[in-house]
């Protein structure tokens, strides 16, 4: 399936970064036309490809990746999305499951090309260029803690924090984070997204398409503001 690049958007210069929880708003955002792909030169960045507790995020964010790579360690057991064995890292319940070529003895590998993301992240962050940050949010709400610590890393750079709620984990109202409250369009979505049979479905494009919208609506907020140019 083909899906159209944002027209009203190519010539706004501005980012996406994903903040997790895992790979959906990087995926679904790149997929939709609002974030460039890796063949377009889009660098990738800590929390696009691996599977973080919400809280986890923030604290690595405000401690800049302190001990990031202090227990690291290789599951043997497979787990539901690989046949494989994968690295995840203890106790933090963080899980890197999209570096499946990386057998026991590379861990080296792994830290290499973390490191790689991180810089990106925190070179990123440090840019003037407007950001719309991006979190899918699981069972836990850290998002004013979240948007507290992007404040003070930004300053007075431009950007936006928008949070995917489709549990309805967000209990405050907080004008300065944009909550999108939408449910899941099924059970099997919700635990298969990242298959066509489901993302391709009558459901699953209607869902990303809202997501789409309310994320582009966030970027011509900012270029309404003046802050994208």
């Amino acid at each position: 399936m083909q899906y159209p690049k944002r027209k009203d958007i190519e010539n706004l210069n501005y980012r996406i970064v994903s903040l997790g929880h895992n790979c959906f708003p990087r995926t679904v955002l790149t997929r939709w036309g609002l974030k460039p792909d890796r063949s377009e030169g889009e660098l990738s960045m800590p929390f696009d490809l691996a599977t973080f507790e919400t809280f986890e995020i923030t604290k690595n964010i405000q401690n800049d990746f302190e001990n990031f790579f202090d227990n690291l360690e290789y599951r043997e057991k497979p787990h539901f999305l690989k046949k494989e064995g994968y690295w995840i890292k203890a106790p933090d319940c963080i899980e890197f499951m999209h570096e499946k070529d990386l057998k026991k003895d590379e861990k080296q590998k792994l830290i290499d090309i973390y490191k790689k993301r991180i810089d990106n992240f925190r070179i990123c962050l440090n840019d003037p260029i407007p950001i719309v940050f991006v979190q899918l949010l699981g069972d836990c709400d850290d998002t004013e803690n979240l948007y507290d610590s992007l404040k003070k890393i930004r300053g007075d750079k431009p950007f936006s924090l928008v949070i995917l709620d489709p549990q309805d984990s967000v209990k405050h109202s907080n004008p300065n984070i944009s909550v999108l409250k939408l449910k899941y369009p099924s059970p099997d979505y919700k635990n298969n997204w990242w298959s066509q049979k489901y993302y391709t479905s009558k459901e699953g494009k209607l869902f990303e398409q809202k997501i789409a919208d309310f994320c582009l609506e966030q970027i011509n907020n900012l270029n309404k503001k003046g802050e994208i140019l």
